[in-house]
Order: structure tokens, then C-alpha cells, then sequence
């Protein structure tokens, strides 16, 4: 049964929404000032590998907050100009509120909001977790961070072909020289990269989910039709290689 929260009530709800994540939560906000308490939260969930994705307007996000969010080594920060919507959820339960996550909306303001979850409102949760992930798709990613975070990965990637093929081929290493992959589930070319063998549309889908063993259709190394998955990207002949 959806529970009533007065400002405190939203608050706490918020932040027991973030403690309790187990893959993913979300946060959104179209304005940005993160208390101490949830900043020690996320960056507590961050270090245990939740996905953090923060969708908030650009133009009115602060130098200071974003430092303190690129911290957050699994954060998708996301920004939509037009947002008004505060929501916030993980896998099981949401809060929709009036209240943004706001240091001075908790402190000084009268807020209200509600409160659902999965196992007791399972078709409304589902159809304003809908409504929510279309926010999220239509937010433009934060171009700062993707690139950080892209150079970082890429390098990850290489370096880790590179010890790879030296393990196989012992005093014969063998440096990739393509860095082109394939998107194991519509075999459009992206960047090679083990650890993230899906295009950008493609992982936001599978990473509602996060099933690792969800078969695919494409290998990740030569781009062919294959049975392939998250956890195993290449086909049995790229993979032998």
C-alpha cells in the first residue's frame, strides 16, 4: 500500500532507497545539492558496484556538486533542460515527491510526496518505473564524464588484450591492433571493449536488467552471427584466438 511522507518522511525514504540498491538506483532531480549524509550513502553503494544514475538540468548544476559526483566511479550522470519531475527509486521501491535533492528543499521547505513499492503496488510501480527510464533515455549523457571515463575503459581494454595474449602465447605477445568490436546484440560497430560489447542504446537496455548469461546474436570480435552473451562476447573461434 503507497505510504504518505511529509519532508523528513521523503528524505529518509530517499536515502533508505539509496542504502538499499543492490544493482541500480536512480535519482532524479532537476536540481542538485547533495547532502553530506546521501553523498556518503552513494559513495558507500558506488564502492560496492551500484550503478548511480543522476538525471538533473545542466545549466543549473554547480562546480561544487559536480566534483563531489565525479567521486562516484559508477555514476551515469544524464540532463535534461526541461525536467521537473523529482523521482527516486531502485530495484524494489520509488519515491515521487515535490522535494528536489536539495540541501535547502530539506532543511526550509514543506514537501510532500508518496511512496511504492514492487511488491505492493507491482502495476503502478512498473508503470511510473516506465515513465521514469523514458526520462532517463531522453537525457543526454554528461560529455565531461563519458569522456573520462571512455579513455579509462579503453585503456582498461587494451591493456588487458595485450597480458591476455601474452598469457596464451608465451614470449610471443600480441598487441590487438584493431580497435574496432561489434555490438553483440545488433552487430553495429563500436569500440572493442571485453567489458562492454554493447552500443550505447543497446547496454541502457541491458542494463535494466543486468543479466550477464542473456544470450546475443553477435560476436564481439569478428562482428559474425554467434551465441553470445555479456559474460562470453566472442564466439568459440575468436574466443580459442
Amino acid at each position: 500500500m503507497a505510504k504518505f511522507l511529509n519532508t523528513s518522511g521523503a528524505y529518509a525514504a530517499i536515502e533508505d532507497i539509496i542504502s538499499k540498491a543492490s544493482n541500480r538506483v536512480v535519482l532524479i532531480s532537476p536540481y542538485l545539492q547533495i547532502p553530506d549524509t546521501l553523498l556518503r550513502r552513494l559513495k558507500f553503494i558506488d564502492a560496492n558496484n551500484v550503478k548511480i544514475i543522476v538525471v538533473c538540468r545542466k545549466d543549473d548544476l554547480k562546480a561544487d556538486v559536480r566534483s563531489d559526483l565525479k567521486q562516484l566511479k559508477k555514476l551515469e550522470l544524464r540532463f535534461d533542460d526541461h525536467l521537473h519531475a523529482k523521482c527516486f527509486y531502485n530495484e524494489e521501491t520509488m519515491v515521487i515527491t515535490s522535494l528536489n535533492l536539495y540541501d535547502y528543499s530539506q532543511q526550509n521547505n514543506r514537501e510532500m510526496g508518496i511512496l511504492i513499492s514492487l511488491k505492493d503496488e507491482p502495476d503502478v510501480f512498473n508503470e511510473a518505473r516506465n515513465e521514469a527510464e523514458f526520462i532517463v533515455s531522453g537525457a543526454e549523457k554528461d560529455s565531461i564524464m563519458r569522456n573520462v571515463f571512455g579513455i579509462v575503459r579503453e585503456t582498461k581494454a587494451v591493456f588487458e588484450t595485450v597480458v591476455r595474449d601474452e598469457t596464451r602465447t608465451p614470449g610471443k605477445p600480441h598487441i590487438r591492433a584493431k580497435q574496432a568490436g561489434y555490438c553483440i546484440r545488433c552487430g553495429t560497430p563500436i569500440p572493442y571493449n571485453l567489458d562492454r560489447p554493447l552500443c550505447d542504446e543497446h547496454f541502457r537496455v541491458w542494463a535494466q536488467y543486468e543479466d550477464l548469461n542473456y544470450p546475443e546474436k553477435h560476436c564481439h570480435t569478428c562482428g559474425k552471427r554467434a551465441s553470445t552473451s555479456k559474460a562470453r562476447p566472442e564466439c568459440n573461434s575468436c574466443y580459442r584466438k
